[in-house]
C-alpha cells in the first residue's frame, strides 16, 4: 500500500468523468441557487448567507479565464471540472484500500483487481445521481466534495508518509483545505471527524516503535482534532464550539509542546485561520455596495450574522421543524424521524437509476438497480475492512457522519414529495428536494460497490483460476449508473436546457420601460438576476423579492440601488413602440433606516386610511401588515402613475384593496393608475385570476415576444417538479386567451391557443378541452 500511486490513471479516470459531465452539462442558468451564483461571481456580490466568498471568488476568476462560452456554461464547467477531479481522487483512495485485496500482490491478476475496482469506485460515485446533477450546474457541492476527497486522500498519503518529513505536511493542508472550504460550504468540514478517526485509529493500530515520535504523533493528532473543532465553530459562528475547540487545542497544544510538535501546531493553526480569512472578502466588498448584496455583511455584527445564518432562524435537532422553535415546540416525534430516515432511503434509490420509471408488475425497476447497487456497496464496505481496517474506519465514518449523522442533525420537514398523509398541509413539507445535502455518502457507497466489484472479481479469480478472467466483465456494471442516470441527471437535453432563462426573460418583459417587479421568491428572482446581471436582459426593471423584503437590509438596498436605464435596442418589439422617458431619479421608496426599523410584523391597532395616487383605502382594525406589506404599500405610494407596477403570477395577490386597478397582461399582473376601461373590447372579464385579461397586450407577449425552451415542440412531461410548474405557469396566459375567445364564439382562435396550452400545461382537462373543440362536442 506504499507504493506510488497511479496519478496518470486518476488523471485519465478524471478525463472521463469530465467528458461525460459535459456531455450533460447545462447551456445556461438552472433554477433555485445557480441564477443567485452566477449573477454574483459575474460582479462580485455577495449572494445568501453564509455568502460562500470562496466559490464567488473562484466562479469569477475561473469566467474570466475561461475564453468561450457564455458566463454561465463556464461557472458550470467550474462544477464539472471539481466534481471530476474528484472522482480521480477517489480513484486514488479506492486503490489505496484495495491493497491488501489482491490475489497475488504486485502479479497481473492483483493489478486486474485493483485497478479495474478502484476505476469501478470512482465511475460509480462520479456517475450517482445526485453527484452528476450537482456537477452540470453552478452550485457548491462539487467544490465541497472535492475538498471532502482531497482531505481524505491526504489521510492516506499521511499514512503511507508517517516516517518522512511529508507526513505532517499532508495534515497541515488538509487543515489549510478544511479552513478555506469555510468560504464555500461547510459540508466539507464533515470531514474532520473520519479524518480525526482515522489518525487515532492508525496510530493505536499501528504504533509507532519509537516512544518519542509516537508521542509527536499523537499531539499532532490532538492539534488536528482541536484546530478542526474550531474551524466548526467558526463556520458555524457557535461561540460554544468555539470554547471547545479551544480548550481541545489548549490542551493539544501543551502536548505538542511536551512531544516537540510546538511548531506543528502553530503552523496548523495560522493555516486554518488563513483558510478562513476568505470571509474578508464579504466585509470587504459588501462596504463597496455591490447590485446584489444579500444580508449587507459590512459590519462586523452583520458578518457575523451572516456567517450565523440568523436569516433563516434556529431550529435544534430536538425540535418538530414543521413548528417554530421555542418552549411551544412538540418535539421531534418518531413519526417525524421515520419520515426522515424514508427521505434519506428514497434519495438513496435515486443514485443508481434514476432515469429508470418502468415498473416489472407493481415492482419498480428501478428498485431492482438499488437492491444490486445496495449489495455491491455492502460487500465492498466488508472487503475493505478486511483489506485494509484503516481507511475502512476513514470511509465509514465519513458516511455515518455525511449521511445519518445529517439526517439527525439538519432535522428537515417531511420531504417535497413524501409524507403528505401524515402531514396534509405542503407548509409542512420542504420547498424541494435535498438530495445534495446527503451527496458525500452517497459518494461513499458508490466508492464501496466499486470495491463490492472488485471483491467479486477476486473470489472468481481464486475459484476458478485463470480461468476466470471472463469474470472481469464484472467491472462493466460500474457503467450501469451512467446509463441509467444519463436522461435524468442531464441538464443539456430537453427544456431544462433553458428553461430557467427562459422563463427570466419572459417575466423581465412582462412589464413596460423602468417597470418595478415584484416577486415571489428564488424561481421567480435568482433567474432574473442572472439575466440582468449577466446578460444585460432589461437591466431597467427593479425586481423586488417579496421574500426577501421581510428583511431589513433589502429594503435598504431597494431604497438606495440607482435605477439603471432602459435600452431599446435589445428590448423586445412591443416595449419599443413605448417612449421609456429619463431614468427615473428618485428613490424606489423614501423609508429612512427607522421606518425600516419598526417595519415589523403586526396587527393595525386601529383602522388606517392609505392614499395611493387619486385613491382612498382604509385598512381595518386587525389587519395583519409583514415588513413587506410596508415596503410595498410605500412603493406604490411613491411610484404610481410614475413608474409601471406589477407583479409575477407567483407574487400576485395582496395589492391592498385596489383589485379595481389591476390588469393581467401576460405573466405580469399590472397597476393601473386608473380603472381600466373595460368597455372597450380589450379586456376579458372571465377574471380567472381576479383581474381583467389585456388581449392584445397578452397576445403580443405570449407569441410575439416569449421564449419557450423547447417545450412547445417536446411537450412538459418528464419534466421535474419546478421545471413542471414553470412551464405550467408559462401555459396560463395561453389558457385565459382561450377561454376569452370562446366567450366570444372564435372556436378556431380557441384551438389557436389551447394548442401551445397543452404543450406546456400537464393538465388532463386542458387537453379534454382541445379535443372537444376539435371534435366539435
Amino acid at each position: 500500500m506504499t507504493d506510488r500511486p497511479p496519478y496518470l490513471i486518476a488523471a485519465l479516470v478524471a478525463v472521463i468523468v469530465l467528458i461525460g459531465y459535459i456531455l450533460t452539462l447545462a447551456p445556461s442558468v438552472t433554477f433555485w441557487d445557480a441564477g443567485e451564483f452566477i449573477a454574483t461571481a459575474k460582479i462580485l456580490g455577495i449572494p445568501h448567507p453564509p455568502g460562500t466568498p470562496l466559490f464567488v471568488m473562484m466562479g469569477h476568476v475561473w469566467g474570466m479565464l475561461v475564453p468561450f462560452g457564455e458566463f454561465a456554461w463556464r461557472t458550470n464547467l467550474l462544477s464539472a471540472v471539481c466534481g471530476a477531479a474528484g472522482a480521480g481522487l477517489w480513484f486514488l483512495v479506492a486503490y489505496e484500500a484495495l491493497g491488501g485485496l489482491v490475489v497475488r500482490p504486485g502479479g497481473r491478476q492483483g493489478a486486474v483487481i485493483r485497478y479495474g475496482g478502484a476505476v469501478s469506485a470512482a465511475i460509480v460515485a462520479a456517475f450517482g445521481f445526485t453527484m452528476w446533477q450537482n456537477s452540470n450546474e453552478t452550485e457548491v457541492y462539487a467544490i465541497a466534495v472535492l475538498t471532502v476527497a482531497a482531505v481524505t486522500w491526504l489521510a492516506l498519503r499521511w499514512r503511507a508518509h508517517r516516517d518522512t518529513p511529508a507526513g505532517p505536511k499532508m495534515l497541515l493542508l488538509a487543515l489549510y483545505l478544511g479552513g478555506v472550504s469555510i468560504g464555500n460550504h461547510l459540508l466539507a468540514l464533515l470531514v474532520g471527524p473520519a479524518l480525526v478517526t482515522f489518525l487515532l485509529v492508525t496510530l493505536w493500530r499501528e504504533r509507532h516503535p519509537d516512544p518519542a515520535e509516537s508521542r509527536r504523533e499523537w499531539a499532532e493528532a490532538a492539534v488536528v482534532a482541536g484546530t478542526w473543532t474550531l474551524l466548526i465553530g467558526a463556520g458555524l459562528g457557535n461561540a460554544g464550539l468555539l470554547f471547545l475547540g479551544g480548550l481541545l487545542f489548549g490542551g493539544a497544544l501543551v502536548l505538542a509542546v511536551r512531544a516537540g510538535a510546538t511548531r506543528f501546531a502553530v503552523i496548523a493553526l495560522g493555516l486554518a485561520a488563513v483558510g478562513v480569512t476568505t470571509y474578508l472578502f464579504l466585509f470587504i466588498r459588501s462596504g463597496q455596495q455591490p447590485y446584489i448584496n444579500e444580508a449587507d455583511p459590512s459590519t462586523f455584527r452583520s458578518l457575523l450574522a451572516v456567517i450565523r445564518r440568523e436569516q433563516y432562524g434556529f431550529r435544534s435537532p430536538l425540535d418538530d421543524p414543521t413548528e417554530l422553535h421555542g418552549p411551544e415546540n412538540p418535539g421531534r416525534s418518531l413519526t417525524l424521524v421515520g419520515l426522515q430516515l424514508l427521505n434519506y432511503l428514497q434519495y438513496f434509490d435515486w443514485q443508481w437509476a434514476k432515469g429508470v420509471a418502468t415498473t416489472i408488475g407493481a415492482f419498480p425497476l428501478r428498485t431492482l438497480v438499488t437492491l444490486l447497487f445496495l449489495s455491491l456497496g455492502l460487500r465492498g464496505m466488508l472487503a475493505q475492512r478486511e483489506a485494509d481496517r484503516g481507511s475502512w474506519w476513514l470511509l465509514f465514518t465519513l458516511f455515518l457522519t455525511t449521511g445519518f449523522g445529517l439526517v439527525a442533525y439538519m432535522n428537515f420537514e417531511p420531504g417535497f414529495s413524501i409524507g403528505y398523509q401524515q402531514y396534509p398541509d405542503s407548509t409542512d413539507h420542504e420547498v424541494r428536494e435535498r438530495d445534495y445535502f446527503f451527496i458525500a455518502s452517497f459518494l461513499v457507497w458508490g466508492v464501496w460497490a466499486g470495491m463490492g466489484l472488485a471483491a467479486l472479481v477476486r473470489r472468481l479469480m481464486l475459484a476458478l483460476g485463470p480461468r476466470a478472467w471472463a469474470g472481469t466483465v464484472l467491472f462493466a456494471l460500474a457503467v450501469l449508473p451512467f446509463a441509467l442516470n444519463f436522461t435524468a441527471a442531464s441538464r443539456k437535453h430537453g427544456a431544462d436546457a433553458r428553461l430557467a432563462g427562459d422563463f427570466a426573460y419572459n417575466l423581465l418583459n412582462s412589464v413596460p420601460p423602468y417597470g418595478v417587479l415584484f416577486t415571489f421568491g428564488d424561481n421567480d428572482t435568482f433567474p432574473l438576476w442572472w439575466a440582468q446581471e449577466v446578460q444585460g436582459i432589461r437591466r431597467d426593471v427593479t425586481v423586488v423579492c417579496l421574500a426577501l423584503a421581510q428583511t431589513d437590509w433589502y429594503m435598504r438596498q431597494l431604497r438606495d440601488n440607482p435605477a439603471r436605464p432602459f435600452e431599446p435596442a435589445t428590448a423586445p418589439a412591443i416595449w419599443r413602440q413605448y417612449p421609456a422617458g429619463p431614468v427615473p431619479d428618485w428613490r424606489l421608496h423614501s423609508m429612512s433606516n427607522e421606518d425600516i426599523a419598526n417595519a415589523l410584523p403586526q396587527y393595525l391597532p386601529q383602522d388606517v386610511t392609505l392614499r395611493f395616487g387619486t385613491h382612498e383605502v382604509t385598512l381595518a382594525q386587525n389587519t395583519v401588515l409583514s415588513p413587506n406589506d410596508f415596503l410595498t404599500i410605500r412603493v406604490i405610494q411613491e411610484n404610481l402613475g410614475r413608474r409601471p407596477l406589477a407583479w409575477g403570477l407567483a407574487a400576485a395577490g395582496k395589492v391592498y384593496q385596489l383589485d379595481h386597478l389591476i390588469v393581467q397582461q401576460g405573466l405580469g399582473m399590472r397597476l393601473l393608475p386608473e380603472p381600466p376601461d373595460t368597455t372597450s373590447g380589450r379586456y376579458d372579464l372571465r377574471r380567472m385570476l381576479s383581474a381583467p385579461l389585456d388581449l392584445p397586450v397578452t397576445d403580443s407577449l405570449i407569441f410575439g415576444t416569449y421564449r419557450y425552451a423547447d417545450l412547445l415542440a417536446r411537450g412538459a412531461r418528464g419534466l421535474e417538479s419546478t421545471a413542471a410548474s414553470t412551464a405550467a405557469t408559462l401555459g396560463i396566459p395561453f389558457t385565459q386567451m382561450a377561454y376569452a375567445y370562446l366567450g366570444q364564439g372564435d372556436t378556431a382562435a380557441a384551438i389557436r391557443y389551447l394548442e401551445p396550452a397543452t404543450r406546456l400545461s400537464n393538465n388532463p382537462a386542458i387537453k379534454q378541452m382541445l379535443d372537444d373543440l376539435k371534435t366539435g362536442r
